[in-house]
């Protein structure tokens, strides 16, 4: 019993000193826990928070298309939700986290995380300016911004997703993600390669995915993404097209959208040695801002020389780890 007392202690004790905001509640609504951050958010930090309904306590967010709120939802399937951002009045921005808790194979309830990413949001937002201020015309961010991504938990036994969360303005924030890891990519100093040229990689990274298109997919939704997501070759032939016949974008840009879902292995032999330390370049960033997009995964890299060294930390186990990618070779090493 001792250690028991302990164990709640240091557990009460953790989630006091956490900087993330935390209440749980159990499957009728009820506060049964509250930590000082979140009490610190709240401007109270004496009220008595337990045994209130969490509506009474914090304003619902708007509801789904399903007319529930998402922790309703997790509630309902037992799924999670990540990253849901709200807006306050005061034009303060959050991000919440809704993870179900099971205890002995019961759902009891739902811990909530809450985290201030003010700072960050004002800073995407005069990113997403700056990235506008590029865009060759309306109709290319109306596209990018159709243009749905989709959250989803792998499993890797099955090889099946469960689609988790609905990315709006997808497509235009995947964009974004690539020209934010370019841009630290460029700090480090990969653009002072010779073969590397910042201007034509904007341009591929504003048009290779024009041509996308995806299925409709709910949250709660289990599929075979080979089954249910077009091959990724066809959207890359449609979007080097556009930019093509549409933008007169130059005959190197278009080869790399063309190819950019192409191993090596399968490039045409007239494809020109000179463009692969960009090819692979972009393909690396591209990878690197799908799996933020979808999935928010963190990621980590340094530049030494032609060499580009990436930490990810990603559940599907063929992405996880670090890897040294060398620009000029080609060579690909897990280490």
């Amino acid at each position: 019993m001792r250690v028991a007392s302990i164990e709640n202690r240091l557990l009460d004790f953790v989630a006091s000193s956490m900087e993330e905001a935390l209440v749980m509640v159990d499957n009728d609504l009820i506060v049964s826990f509250i930590n000082d951050a979140a009490k610190r958010m709240l401007r109270n930090e004496t009220a008595e928070y337990r045994g209130k309904n969490v509506y009474n306590i914090i304003p619902g967010p708007p509801r789904t298309d399903a007319g529930k709120t998402p922790l309703e939802e997790v509630i309902e399937t037992g799924i999670p939700k990540r990253g849901i951002l709200r807006t306050t009045p005061d034009g303060n921005h959050f991000s919440l986290n809704y993870t179900p808790v099971v205890l002995d194979g019961e759902q009891i309830g739902v811990v909530i995380t809450v985290q201030d990413v003010t700072p960050f949001v004002s800073l995407e937002q005069e990113l997403d300016l700056a990235f506008a201020l590029t865009l060759p015309n309306s109709k290319v961010e109306r596209r990018l911004k159709s243009i749905v991504e989709y959250r989803d938990r792998y499993d890797v036994e099955t090889k099946h997703i469960t689609i988790t969360g609905i990315v709006e303005n997808g497509g235009y924030r995947h964009v974004v993600n690539c020209l934010k890891i370019f841009s630290s990519l460029a700090v480090a100093g990969v653009t002072d390669l010779i073969g590397i040229e910042k201007d034509q990689l904007v341009q591929a990274f504003v048009f290779h995915d024009l041509g996308k298109s995806q299925p409709v997919l709910s949250i709660g939704d289990v599929v075979d993404p080979k089954e249910v997501f077009e091959d990724s070759k066809l959207h890359a032939q449609r979007s080097a097209e556009i930019a093509q016949d549409y933008y007169s974008i130059g005959d190197d840009i278009v080869e790399i959208i063309r190819y950019h879902h192409h191993g090596e292995h399968e490039l045409p032999s007239s494809f020109p040695w000179r463009l692969l330390p960009m090819f692979r370049l972009f393909q690396l960033i591209d990878g690197l801002s799908a799996a933020a997009t979808r999935g928010g995964v963190p990621v980590r890299f340094a530049v030494r020389d032609c060499t580009v060294e990436v930490t990810e930390v990603n559940e599907r186990p063929q992405y996880n780890g670090t890897w040294r990618i060398n620009l000029y070779t080609g060579d690909r090493i897990k280490i």
